[in-house]
């Protein structure tokens, strides 16, 4: 796979829509072919191919989990069980899946940390069944440490004790008996006025009064399901299966028929990216089955839970059945998303009334420590004149049914319980039956949480024209999402949520827009009394559970003539999914469809929205002011300009950043768009996404924000990639401004001063530049000739305040194309003496054999000026001459492809925190800096050090001129353009390190 080396986003740089799905499908069959080829070496026996390619596949893929579970079992099989625990502690506390945390207490007890392993083994089987071959590590993690026993409990009710005497059960309080080690059917054991087994929350064991490992069991842990049906065109499709125990074969009951169905194959078109998810499915034809074509159908496990998407209506039927509707996918939308008005009844009198009271409607099912919080913040903030119906679905958690009641009794809330779980649909509509007549509704989920007067605020936006749903603006909103509208933001603390909720509403106090959604979100959701007395209740019959039902009631107000409202002065937390936890996304997937069936186009609606944007302005507005109100620590600020192209100058920016920051000066990193720039917040915690400025047209808008922030220096680090117009900004701004050198784009809009053959041109005369320039592919080209170029860049640099240069070498060779500029600071990017200060090298006086190869390492993204051509020639050397080198890039390459079949090892690529680890995973022996044009710093090079490796380089760039300096015991510098084979002499001269 090739890497995109020459392409850096910018100002007028747009990458193609066929480019981009290009890359993508390389680069997803990279990382597939990856974890075959691991999968296979391992099978083979070769373990050190295997690891290498599976780490290799976990890093293209951005740590997938279900490669680095593969991952993580294989390096435990290897013995590198250190590597194994991180990966493997992030996949437990994600999922709680068995194997997982059997493997992690398996790890923890080989190193010998028992009090970890023993941790982890009773939440295993607190949570989960477990099969026979794994009875041993129970055993050795609870009698050896002194604990009486274990216990598990499984789907089938199968209770299986392990104990040093008789052991006493308590269910829920209730004390059970006492029995003896063995198997026991909890179902006998419990008594029959206490209902059955699985409507249980906690088992208690107790063995000589001491709890077991294991104990308490969480009932409802072993026994959650995930599960979906779905309607088809020819028969109904679903699947499920329960987590705590994947491989129990489950029972399925569907309405109207007498027998249970086993459901006992893998489920058929499942595709999911969860771990390890191993859903059994089952396929019922409506030609067998007729009875869901005409009634309403429920589809139940064996603790009698409908299935997510249950029960199905033949209205759903019908709708999937029919063919899709083809044509104008634009019809009946306008041009910004929104639905347009099919109907105008004679109601229209109603839509302007004001409620004459407001209810707030909470369904309740899961997460006790969530919905305490939630109803507490509503309780504290609502006024007197609104009531609050809770509607308890059925929760299986004996601490909210308390909490509800105690709260019921007191009178501080309304609670309608219902007798099976149904979902949020069923629950919103059995708490509007609860609503009087004429009353405006608030549906609020039950985790989220609200601050000062938010239900007024609220219902002042259900008071203007035609409004009929209003939306908060949330961390998790949807399309109300602050900072960042493109995903869910991190939910915020109490007293953040506090500050958020105050800035929108000091915002609106200026400038308060009525912006229109093409649909509310229902997290949180006003509905205006006349909407909901027009449109009616949700629809369950569509949408089951939930997800999309607020959609199809918007989208039905819309049609009636309502509007859709941000409420702009409102902030309500919101955690998300908490109802449906890992099941969000299959089901949410079935009901977008639906709903796309619904209202063809929807999709495409929601896009047209997003891409015009309506509240750009205003997210922009709340970041600037989030940003001035964090400038008040200061005393200026100052802005520095970067490219987009990452690497060492985005590196250098946030050094730098970080010491203006000591230094009390607010960093504004400017970097460039497609269509301008953005401001990049330096600030941990203060995400301002949304300061994005169209150049421009935009730039006194740009101007006017700068200036409120006090921005007394701009620094250019790198203008590549940025407006033309923005280059004037520190003149216009009345500031001075400092350069500093990163590479050489001062005087080479090629950048890496290479010729057509990928080597260093040797900076020719401007003839030469010209001939070279003529050919095309030049980075940063801006239209200029290059006469024209070089003037500009020298008028430039005398302007500037300072000019900062990194190293001699890059000082000297931009004197030589800039002659007559003042003083270059030298100002080196890192301390190479206090690295190597700070520990011997790893040698040792042996030299590389077959048995024990001299490991090269590569550090870095290895473009062709990095020196690919070199690298590569050099593998294939190797290679084909059987030499003990082995190359190994840490990092990736300008072709993956061919450095692979070459030999050499390409492991993906990293974050600079992982650096270290990688280099000392790799056990690597000497360094090697490929770099065959010259470099104004190369960071790979301190990284080596760091690493305790000796370097060779070739004699070009600042990396010659730091190796000098370190001396020969450091590393050596070679000529440029060695040929291949005494390049590798050079190597098998090379001592390996100390093991």
């Amino acid at each position: 796979m090739k890497m995109q080396a020459s392409f850096i986003p910018g100002y007028g740089r747009l990458l193609r829509v066929q480019d981009e799905a290009r890359w993508t499908a390389r680069h997803m069959q990279a990382i597939q072919t990856a974890f075959d080829e691991g999968r296979a070496c391992l099978t083979q026996g070769r373990r050190e191919d295997g690891l290498f390619w599976l780490k290799r596949a976990e890093a293209l893929s951005g740590r997938d989990d279900n490669i680095s579970f593969t991952c993580a079992m294989a390096l435990l099989e290897s013995g590198a069980i250190p590597q194994a625990l991180p990966r493997l502690e992030r996949l437990w506390a994600r999922y709680g899946l068995r194997e997982a945390g059997l493997a992690l207490a398996g790890g923890y007890l080989r190193c010998g940390a028992t009090g970890p392993a023993a941790r982890i083994m009773g939440q295993v089987l607190s949570r989960n069944s477990l099969t026979v071959e794994h009875h041993a590590l129970a055993d050795s993690l609870s009698f050896p440490l002194g604990v009486p026993g274990w216990a598990v409990l499984s789907n089938a009710g199968a209770l299986r004790l392990r104990a040093v005497g008789p052991v006493d059960l308590v269910l829920d309080g209730r004390r059970l008996g006492t029995v003896t080690a063995g198997v026991h059917d909890l179902a006998r054991l419990v008594p029959e006025e206490a209902g059955p087994w699985w409507r249980g929350q906690q088992l208690v064991v107790l063995c000589h009064d001491r709890p077991v490992l294991g104990s308490p069991i969480d009932i409802q842990a072993l026994i959650r399901c995930q599960s979906l049906v779905m309607a088809e065109a020819e028969g109904v499709r679903g699947w499920l299966w329960y987590p705590g125990e994947p491989d129990f074969l489950p029972w399925l009951w569907v309405e109207g028929h007498e027998d249970p169905l086993r459901v006992d194959r893998p489920a058929e078109a499942f595709s999911s990216t969860a771990l390890l998810q191993r859903p059994r499915g089952f396929y019922l034809p409506y030609a067998d089955w007729p009875r869901l074509l005409h009634r309403p159908t429920g589809f139940q496990d064996q603790y009698d839970r409908l299935l997510k998407g249950a029960p199905l209506d033949p209205a759903l039927v019908q709708l999937m059945r029919t063919p899709e509707e083809g044509g104008n996918r634009r019809k009946g939308w306008t041009k910004s998303g929104c639905r347009m008005v099919r109907k105008r009844s004679g109601a229209d009198r109603r839509k302007d009334a004001v409620g004459t009271g407001c209810a707030i409607i909470v369904p309740v099912y899961r997460g006790e420590a969530e919905v305490r919080a939630c109803l507490a913040s509503v309780l504290a903030t609502m006024p007197d004149s609104c009531r609050l119906i809770i509607v308890d679905d059925a929760s299986p958690d004996a601490g909210i049914r308390d909490h509800l009641d105690r709260l019921a009794a007191a009178g501080r809330i309304i609670l309608h319980r219902q007798m099976t779980n149904q979902g949020f649909v069923s629950s919103i509509n059995a708490g509007m039956a609860l609503v009087p007549a004429g009353w405006d509704v608030i549906l609020l989920n039950s985790d989220t949480l609200v601050s000062g007067n938010w239900v007024e605020r609220l219902c002042h936006w259900l008071r203007l024209e035609r409004a009929g749903t209003v939306t908060p603006f949330s961390n998790a909103g949807g399309l109300t999402s602050y900072p960042s509208h493109e995903r869910d933001n991190p939910a915020p603390d109490p007293a953040a949520l506090a500050a958020m909720d105050r800035l929108l509403q000091e915002q609106a106090e200026s400038v308060r827009p009525v912006v229109e959604l093409p649909t509310a979100n229902g997290f949180c959701m006003g509905i205006a009394a006349a909407c909901l007395a027009e449109v009616g209740q949700l629809r369950g019959a569509y949408f089951a559970q939930g997800y999309a039902e607020e959609n199809d009631f918007c989208l039905r107000a819309s049609e009636a003539g309502f509007r859709h409202l941000a409420a702009v002065d409102v902030y309500v937390l919101h955690h998300g999914h908490g109802s449906f936890g890992q099941e969000a996304v299959p089901l949410l997937r079935r009901n977008l469809d639906i709903l796309n069936r619904l209202y063809p186009g929807y999709d495409a609606a929601i896009q047209r929205w997003k891409k015009v944007n309506p509240l750009r302005d205003y997210r922009r507005l709340l970041d600037g002011r989030r940003l001035r109100q964090h400038r008040e620590r200061f005393v200026g600020a100052v802005a520095l300009f970067q490219h987009r192209g990452g690497g060492g100058v985005a590196r250098a920016v946030r050094e730098q950043a970080a010491l203006l920051g000591q230094a009390g000066l607010l960093p504004i990193i400017l970097e460039p768009t497609e269509t301008g720039c953005r401001v990049v917040s330096p600030v941990e915690g203060l995400e301002a996404p949304n300061l994005v400025f169209t150049l421009p047209a935009e730039q006194p808008v740009l101007l006017v924000f700068l200036r409120q922030l006090g921005v007394r220096l701009v620094v250019w680090h790198h203008m590549l990639g940025h407006e033309p117009g923005l280059r004037d900004l520190p003149q216009q701004l009345g500031v001075p401004y400092d350069v500093h050198v990163h590479d050489h784009v001062w005087f080479c809009p090629r950048i890496a001063l290479l010729d057509r053959h990928g080597r260093y041109c040797g900076e020719p005369s401007m003839a030469g530049c010209m001939e070279c320039l003529g050919r095309g592919s030049v980075l940063a080209d801006d239209g200029l000739t290059l006469p024209a170029f070089l003037v500009r860049s020298d008028r430039e640099l005398r302007q500037a305040r300072r000019i900062v240069a990194p190293s001699m070498d890059a000082a000297s060779r931009l004197r030589r194309h800039m002659p007559g500029l003042g003083d270059i600071s030298i100002e080196p990017l890192e301390d190479d003496w206090q690295i190597r200060a700070s520990g011997p090298l790893l040698r040792s006086e042996r030299l590389p054999t077959p048995e024990r190869p001299l490991k090269i390492l590569v550090l870095g993204g290895i473009s062709r000026w990095k020196g690919h051509d070199v690298l590569l020639a050099l593998g294939q050397h190797i290679q084909r001459e059987g030499l003990p080198l082995q190359l190994i890039v840490v990092g990736s390459t300008h072709d993956d492809t061919a450095s692979l079949a070459a030999g050499i090892r390409v492991t993906g690529s990293y974050e600079d925190r992982d650096v270290l680890p990688l280099i000392e995973d790799v056990k690597a022996d000497v360094g090697f800096v490929t770099s065959i044009a010259p470099e104004t710093w190369c960071y790979a090079l301190g990284w080596l050090w760091k690493a305790r490796l000796p370097v060779v380089g070739f004699d070009i760039g600042a990396s010659a001129e730091r190796l000098r300096q370190a001396g020969p015991a450091w590393g050596q510098v070679l000529p440029l353009g060695l040929p291949v084979e005494r390049l590798a002499g050079v190597f098998l001269r090379e001592k390996c390190r100390q093991e």
